[in-house]
């Protein structure tokens, strides 16, 4: 999924910490680089978690948008890893607890 020709060497060789600090301040080639960097961390925790192809890619979409749309709101955190991986769980939840519910409940919501 990640096309490295995309990828921005300046931006690359960054530390997490300077490379959220751009993306907190706007900076869309740091953004870039961010989405390609963990758009396939993301795909793969988010399919681990859900068995629907469709709910696991609305996941990974709301997760790389609210990085974007919240960025001034101090919403992105270093380590990105377990950041990304606890942001995932969060937006899973709704999704697992629903599946949770015996079968007639969900089919008569």
């Amino acid at each position: 999924m990640k096309d490295r020709s995309l990828q921005l060497p300046d931006v690359a060789d960054l530390p997490e910490e300077v490379l959220v600090s751009l993306v907190k301040a706007g900076e869309t080639k740091a953004y870039k680089y961010f989405f390609w960097e963990y758009c396939d961390y993301i795909n793969l925790l988010t399919h681990s978690l859900l068995p629907s192809e469709e709910d696991a890619r609305l996941v990974m979409q709301q997760i790389m948008q609210e990085v974007w749309t919240k960025r001034k709101k101090s919403y992105l955190r270093t380590p990105l890893k377990p950041f990304l991986y606890q942001e995932v769980y969060r937006k899973c939840r709704p999704y697992l607890s629903d599946k949770k519910k015996p079968l007639l409940t969900r089919l008569f919501k």
